[in-house]
């Protein structure tokens, strides 16, 4: 039986470093990546629709020096994305977010928007969602909020540009890939092979013996995790994203081209083993999970378990790599 749900749930913070050059001088100030600033009012409060030249950013916080970043985030993440999936034709309609400034208007916000769903949703603490292709976030601290953002981008990048979907895990994982944003002065920047939360995540459900087979995995999407134990919800999201590095960084980057030509055909609407969706399609249907990676990664599922075993084993014993 199909799902009828497609949660894009996240409880974690992760933490941002900030590079430094050593003793060479530090970067120059670059342009806005805003366009320009209108009033947007929630409530009895005020609040900006901030305009970039992808993106449409609903907000009740007013720190404009703290949102010029955030543009700057938005537009630097969607960079990245079109790198994960070569060739794709961005979209010129702006991608919305939604963006508040506490908890209390983001739980409102919620409540009014998501209909029954809203109750999954608010079972978050600390994170964000995504529903068809805008993103809520609130602000948790500057960190924890632009991780959120980066990996709600790729959820939203996801559904605005791709015509059919991939398996709910595997868009977690990739999405969990943008979420260690780190700044070279005003500019963010990305390490794809890095997330020290996740990473963090999956060395305690191994340690805890908690970690969830490959085989019930790609049948998984989070709204099944989230309202479960903590140690499950860690599982799925640092399982995920390792999966995620497996296919971009493992075996040599061997899988990397079958990743992206699986992505390719996904925003090409050309995918093998689902049927294509209309842009707004919710729904899953997990048995086709395992023909498709079997199909476009070329190995069947258990040859393909006992390499990310591997993998996942090197990857907790030895510094990432460059990407």
């Amino acid at each position: 039986m199909a799902s009828a749900s497609r949660f894009t749930i996240h409880l974690s913070l992760f933490t941002i470093a900030v590079l430094f050059a050593g003793c060479a001088a530090p970067p120059q100030p670059t342009a806005s990546k805003i366009l320009r600033v209108d009033p947007w009012v929630y409530q009895d409060g005020s609040g900006s629709t901030v305009i970039t030249q992808h993106y449409v950013i609903y907000t009740t916080i007013s720190d404009m020096a703290w949102l010029d970043l955030f543009a700057r985030l938005m537009e630097g993440a969607l960079h990245q994305y079109s790198r994960i999936v070569p060739g794709v034709d961005l979209s010129q309609r702006p991608m919305e977010c939604y963006l508040f400034a506490n908890r209390q208007q983001w739980a409102a916000f919620t409540k009014e928007k998501t209909g029954s769903d809203a109750t999954t949703y608010l079972h978050i603490s600390r994170g964000g969602y995504t529903v068809r292709d805008w993103y809520v976030a609130f602000n948790i601290g500057q960190a924890g909020t632009f991780s959120v953002a980066a990996h709600e981008g790729f959820h939203q990048f996801a559904a605005r540009h791709f015509k059919t979907r991939i398996p709910p895990f595997l868009e977690e994982g990739i999405a969990c890939m943008f979420e260690n944003v780190q700044w070279d002065g005003d500019q963010p920047v990305w390490n794809l092979s890095e997330n020290p939360s996740r990473l963090s995540s999956l060395r305690t459900a191994i340690d805890a013996k908690q970690r969830i087979p490959l085989s019930d995995l790609i049948r998984l999407h989070a709204g099944q995790v989230v309202e479960g134990p903590k140690a499950r919800i860690s599982a799925f999201y640092g399982e995920s994203w390792a999966f995620a590095q497996f296919l971009w960084m493992g075996e040599d980057q061997k899988f990397r081209p079958r990743l992206q030509r699986l992505l390719a055909d996904a925003a090409a609407g050309q995918i093998q083993g689902i049927p294509g969706r209309p842009l707004d399609a919710v729904f899953w249907n997990p048995s086709t999970a395992k023909p498709l990676l079997e199909q476009y990664l070329g190995e069947d599922l258990q040859t393909l378990d006992a390499e990310f075993r591997i993998y996942v084993s090197h990857m907790l014993d030895e510094p990432a790599a460059q990407d």
